[in-house]
């Protein structure tokens, strides 16, 4: 059989390599970090993943993710139930909220396995991934250079495998880069005499505080899960064994927010809002955990129609990464998983058609939801920047894209339809160009926006958030 090597055992690299596993491809899979614990119960406190720097902050499966799970990789679903995850509709919460009701809107579709805690959902990952044949993991195994081979484009390498740090060489059909953010193969590929990847960056600056709670029952659901409050957004999550977390956002120059890493500002905070203030009423567990994410960026491995290499692809943060607010990571992740995967199976004998079709699927994939989630920030993240600093309305009133965004953001909490609409977008079952494309959904939106007070959840204004931080 065929050899792959995964580079990176999170989630997405699991997920691949498990998926390949089924497509009779043997696949060795080298992570920098050592294994897990053997209990899930010692998985928070004493694992320990240096590569993944957000590895203590909140983290969330939405439902595509979930339905990917259960299509494909039913025992990592087992695995996250089994470790304590919630099932949560994370949409139907909210819609019994609406004024009338869900009325007969069904929201089934919405559902979830959430944990909140990273450890605890990789646990299951790696639990799945030990029990597959044709998969091996080795840990504390750091990937020092690629290998080559016969070039199969003239002037472009052909990576036939990889060195580690151990002075160990591990050749395969092709190398899938899924290491994170941080991946070090456009380096490697540049080392090698190749062309390097080319990145495209987009600045956002927002820095996230995490407190995470446990208690006997989880809060009760009473506004929106990720609410806009002015000069900075709160994110509410349910998760495994009690446990849940409540994340205040803001941008990075806010210097006053930088005093919610105190877990005493911190619930004054969550105090003052009245949607989410019985979130901060359980056990703290731990401090307040703090990230900085500045950057939406990926890198294209074709350039030109050229790949800047064959043999080797990028899968999942290490093609491209945006900001974590949305809590799309790891689902968009699986995305990209399981088209790369359909790719190497179909094309493992053709390198360079492999890089050909990796290319389209990404584009007409991973990259559309790259595009809508970049989207996001480029309404939101100025908007926090001038109601920090007392500024009009950043956008221009004339930008038809931002007013859609808004009405249907506005609209969604009246009307069950357009909620379903707005559910269809949030947890990645479809994007947000076919969700308004669709005949009458603007009309529906704009009506019901029209027709009701633009929606703002309650939060204190900026005067009374700065007194609360003093």
């Amino acid at each position: 059989m065929a050899k792959a090597v995964v580079i990176g055992a999170g989630p997405t690299g699991l997920s691949l390599a498990m998926l390949l596993a089924q497509r009779n491809i043997d696949v060795v899979v080298l992570d920098r970090d050592p294994e897990p614990p053997a209990s899930v119960d010692d998985a928070w406190d004493s694992w320990g993943r240096r590569s993944v720097t957000q590895f203590r902050q909140v983290h969330f499966l939405q439902p595509r993710g979930r339905a990917i799970l259960e299509e494909h990789l039913p025992a990592v679903a087992e695995g996250m139930r089994a470790a304590g995850a919630v099932t949560y509709n994370m949409i139907q919460g909210f819609a019994e909220l609406l004024p009338g009701g869900p009325g007969d809107v069904d929201f089934s579709a919405f559902r979830t396995l959430t944990t909140c805690r990273r450890p605890v959902l990789e646990f299951a990952f790696h639990a799945a991934a030990a029990a597959m044949p044709g998969v091996e993991v080795r840990h504390d195994a750091t990937v020092s250079g690629l290998v080559t081979g016969a070039s199969a484009i003239d002037g472009v390498p052909h990576v036939v495998g990889v060195t580690t740090d151990a002075g160990e060489t591990i050749t395969a059909d092709v190398v899938l880069d899924a290491s994170g953010r941080r991946a070090r193969t456009p380096s490697l590929i540049a080392e090698l005499g190749g062309r390097p990847p080319m990145e495209e960056a987009e600045e956002l600056g927002f820095v996230y505080n995490t407190q995470f709670y446990r208690g006997e029952a989880l809060p009760e659901q009473r506004g929106d899960l990720l609410g806009a409050a002015g000069s900075f957004s709160v994110l509410t999550m349910p998760g495994d064994r009690g446990h849940w977390s409540v994340t205040l956002y803001h941008s990075s120059q806010d210097k006053a927010m930088r005093r919610v890493r105190d877990p005493e500002v911190f619930e004054r905070v969550v105090r003052s809002l009245p949607q989410q203030a019985h979130w901060a009423d359980g056990e703290r567990v731990g401090d307040v955990a703090t990230m900085a994410s500045t950057v939406n960026a990926r890198r294209e491995f074709v350039i030109d129609g050229v790949p800047v290499a064959t043999g080797v692809l990028p899968v999942g943060d290490a093609w491209g990464f945006t900001n974590p607010s949305l809590g799309r990571g790891i689902t968009l992740g699986l995305v990209h998983a399981v088209d790369v995967a359909d790719v190497v199976a179909s094309h493992l004998d053709d390198p360079v058609k492999m890089a050909d079709e990796w290319h389209r699927a990404t584009a007409a994939n991973a990259a559309r939801w790259h595009d809508a989630t970049v989207q996001y920030d480029r309404v939101r993240g100025p908007e926090v920047e001038a109601y920090r600093q007392g500024l009009p309305d950043p956008h221009d009133p004339n930008d038809m894209a931002v007013a859609g965004f808004r009405a249907f953001d506005s609209a969604r909490h009246y009307d069950p339809q357009v909620l379903q609409w707005y559910g269809e977008q949030a947890t990645c079952f479809t994007l947000p160009e076919d969700v308004v494309t669709r005949e009458g959904v603007f009309e529906r939106v704009l009506e019901v926006a029209l027709g009701n007070e633009p929606y703002v959840m309650p939060a204190p204004d900026r005067a009374t958030l700065e007194s609360l931080l003093a």
